[in-house]
């Protein structure tokens, strides 16, 4: 991670559990690989740190199933809740595969989290593909295309 103070991301990319990831070196993007619980603190307070309020379009979260009870806490989204722009975007993914699709109850945490961290919960459903993956979006409230105001 950058000490640059004027290093100001507009999205966030958060990789939750064993994900082979090659970073693509785009200024604009800040990584952050948490393969551990243990990690999973530590590397939110720092990541937290590097964002500007109100400077996020978009926060992505990566992980496959398996990882969705150890690894998946209410506090990744909250963390960068207060970076994000109005309207902005956190979409997570939940990777699945042939043998091990994700049901709809493996995401009832995200779906809870996303909703009690102040965002609208605008899609969810299974993604693209044939790896029986998850995808849900929440948006954050107050953006140009937003009734609630």
């Amino acid at each position: 991670m950058t000490e640059d103070p004027d290093y100001a991301p507009s999205t966030v990319l958060i990789m939750l559990g064993p994900l082979h990831f090659q970073h693509s070196g785009n200024a604009d993007v800040l990584s952050v690989k948490i393969a551990d619980p243990d990690e999973l603190s530590s590397s939110l307070i720092e990541a937290g740190k590097l964002i500007k309020d109100e400077s996020l379009d978009t926060v992505h979260i990566i992980m496959k199933s398996s990882s969705i009870s150890a690894l998946y806490e209410d506090s990744i989204i909250a963390t960068f809740f207060n970076g994000m722009r109005p309207g902005a975007e956190t979409m997570v993914h939940v990777l699945g595969s042939q043998d091990m699709p994700v049901n709809d109850g493996d995401v009832d945490d995200i779906r809870t989290s996303i909703r009690s961290s102040g965002l609208r919960l605008t899609e969810e459903g299974i993604a693209d593909g044939d790896d029986g993956g998850w995808v849900l979006k929440g948006v954050k409230p107050g953006g140009p295309e937003s009734d609630d105001e």
